[in-house]
């Protein structure tokens, strides 16, 4: 009889922390980096000021905190370590895709956004932090998973970074950027993510799959 393997524990941040981290998302969103403060955030949060700096030390890494609080709900590790994904790359495309397309639905992630390229020239690191916290782990989880691909001989390709990047422009070109500009008010409907999704996923496996001799 085979044993179960029980699960990895659940990492679970601390409520108070959460409380924190909570507020200081809602605040950065809607008073931006500039008008965000420990003070301001320790109200919302309804803690004491020393409560946050003794966790973050500073409003810079608090910032960081909160982005990767909202990029903790995209789950490229998981996809990427999954073993059907790894030996199927058509299946593992999908998911991957779906899930950045889920990840900037919500209007607050769009949001989150819009305010680092906006305050970017004011708060020069503010856009490294971001990138540092979310963007840059997540595109190095989907490189990794692409030199697995290319490894396993599921597709072929001599630069993994430069597939990440058509892949993911193929995804956020048509779903994220006239969101980002104003352009579009509201996120595209489950259909029409799951239609580029398909579309982009198609684009780089008639590019890249490898053919049967």
């Amino acid at each position: 009889m085979k044993k179960s393997v029980a699960p990895p524990p659940v990492l679970r941040v601390p409520p108070t922390q959460e409380a924190v981290l909570d507020a200081a998302v809602a605040s950065f969103l809607t008073r931006g980096y500039g008008g965000t403060s420990i003070d301001l955030v320790a109200r919302d949060a309804g803690v004491a000021r020393r409560t946050i700096y003794n966790q973050f030390k500073s409003k810079e890494a608090l910032f960081e905190a909160a982005v990767r609080q909202v990029w903790s709900d995209f789950p490229v590790l998981e996809i990427t370590q999954d073993i059907a994904a790894l030996s199927n790359p058509e299946h593992g495309l999908r998911l991957l895709g779906q899930a950045v397309a889920d990840f900037w639905a919500p209007p607050e992630t769009v949001a989150l956004l819009r305010m680092v390229i906006a305050e970017g020239t004011i708060f020069p690191d503010l856009a490294q932090r971001f990138m540092a916290a979310g963007k840059e782990p997540a595109m190095k989880a989907l490189v990794t998973y692409l030199e697995t691909c290319a490894h396993r001989g599921t597709l072929t390709f001599s630069d993994a970074v430069r597939v990440a990047k058509q892949f993911l422009g193929l995804i956020n070109e048509p779903l994220l950027w006239l969101r980002v500009v104003g352009a579009e008010a509201g996120a595209p409907g489950p259909a029409e993510r799951k239609r580029v999704v398909q579309e982009a996923v198609s684009v780089i496996l008639s590019a890249y799959a490898k053919r049967p001799k």
